[in-house]
């Protein structure tokens, strides 16, 4: 298992458990009630910057002058950054019209949902990328 192959792991962890608190955290608190408290923005922004800061230490711990980077893993790593960013792309767009169809009537979007869709679209993004990463290093590696 080469660095390349232990950082998607780690990244598709450490996103994947931000997206899913993000969309647990926003459902259970709800778009009407989210901005009312500014508790509910700071646990939402403490717990970004845990991910991130989790990443970046993820990053220099890995960082080694030893580490190589192969031609398959450049290829691996094109193709799934190809993926990730359809999949993130269909994400906001299915998002989009989701929220479209369902506030139509009303004319008036919640402004919450804004938030919501652009930390859920980092960390999706994020998740997305490294997860097929991980699947295309191990099925085509």
């Amino acid at each position: 298992m080469n660095v390349s192959y232990k950082r998607s792991i780690a990244t598709s962890l450490i996103f994947g458990i931000l997206f899913c608190f993000l969309v647990t955290f926003f459902a259970v608190v709800g778009p009407e009630h989210y901005l009312e408290g500014k508790i509910y923005l700071v646990i939402s922004s403490a717990l970004v910057l845990i991910s991130c800061l989790a990443f970046v230490l993820m990053l220099l711990l890995t960082n080694k002058k030893e580490n190589i980077v192969d031609e398959r893993d450049s290829v691996i790593q094109k193709k799934a950054s190809s993926v990730g960013l359809i999949v993130s792309l269909m994400y906001v767009f299915l998002l989009s019209i989701v929220l479209f169809i369902t506030y139509r009537d009303e004319g008036v979007l919640n402004v919450s949902w804004t938030w919501f869709i652009a930390y859920s679209t980092f960390a999706f993004g994020y998740f997305c990328t490294s997860l097929t990463h991980v699947f295309f290093y191990h099925y085509e590696g």
